[in-house]
């Protein structure tokens, strides 16, 4: 065992440098819970107009590995669904607020949303690969379910890379993207802080690749002040959509930043209109 005096000849950058790398190597082993995050509070937002005819459910799936997913399945109360919208969440999204989404929305949409393992009562541990897998499972069974095949996709921020995967193998009748980046690692090169994470992302939600193979129509609302994904960022894939004969209809919204525009009415109006 090296003596105090053996210690103190060690230069400081060597000592920075193993903080440095043994740091990366925490974030490289808990990076799946750092991306989705964690939540425990639900944030309500306005019912909508179509609130008193809409009723929501708690719902679970099992997933392989002893995994369930907890979600909520809302659609109005007299009129059968014929469509049916699956809500991706943010970072630290606790779905169970999208029975309020659901009041803005068309009477025949049905709407399906789960918090992503470890969010909520889910369990399990989140990655690109399980979370995608899972999405998969959930747009299966919720027609399976309700007896529907037309499928519309939505996603805010994070989700965003969720949808757009799913959208590149099942071609949907429409998506809506809320503030999305490119890629994760997109934004993590972006920063020179955050750039030599890049290296060890093993969830990189590549959406700019994925938009090769997408071609329904797409909603893309920005928020006026995004600190968190750059505009041009979220451009450069409305570009790649269309090189792909996607029919992009891009919206900024006043007076929103990253974290509000996906509750504002505005943002909600515009949505169920895009539905319409």
């Amino acid at each position: 065992m090296p003596t105090v005096d053996a210690l103190t000849l060690i230069p400081p950058w060597a000592w920075a440098t193993l903080a440095w790398s043994t740091l990366l190597g925490l974030i490289a082993c808990l990076q799946g819970k750092l991306l989705f995050g964690r939540t425990w509070r639900i944030r309500r937002t306005d019912p909508g107009p179509a609130a008193a005819r809409r009723v929501a459910e708690p719902v679970t799936l099992a997933r392989p590995g002893g995994i369930t997913l907890q979600g909520w399945l809302t659609k109005d109360a007299h009129t059968p669904p014929r469509r049916l919208l699956l809500w991706f969440g943010g970072r630290n999204e606790h779905v169970a607020w999208t029975p309020d989404l659901a009041g803005w929305l068309p009477d025949d949409l049905a709407l399906v949303a789960f918090n992503y393992r470890s969010l909520g009562d889910s369990s399990g541990w989140p990655s690109e690969a399980a979370c995608v897998a899972d999405a998969q499972a959930i747009a299966h069974w919720a027609r399976e379910t309700l007896g529907l095949q037309t499928l519309h996709l939505a996603g805010r921020s994070l989700g965003t890379g969720i949808a757009m995967q799913l959208a590149a193998r099942l071609q949907p009748a429409s998506l809506v993207l809320i503030t999305p980046p490119k890629s994760i690692r997109a934004l993590l090169l972006a920063s020179p802080l955050l750039a030599p994470l890049a290296a060890v992302l093993r969830s990189p939600l590549d959406s700019l690749t994925a938009a090769q193979r997408v071609t329904c129509p797409v909603l893309m609302l920005l928020a006026e002040r995004d600190r968190r994904v750059p505009h041009a960022h979220s451009l450069a894939l409305a570009e790649a959509l269309r090189q792909a004969g996607a029919k992009v209809d891009v919206r900024t919204l006043p007076g929103t930043t990253h974290r509000s525009l996906a509750r504002t009415p505005a943002a909600m109006a515009c949505l169920a209109r895009a539905l319409a």
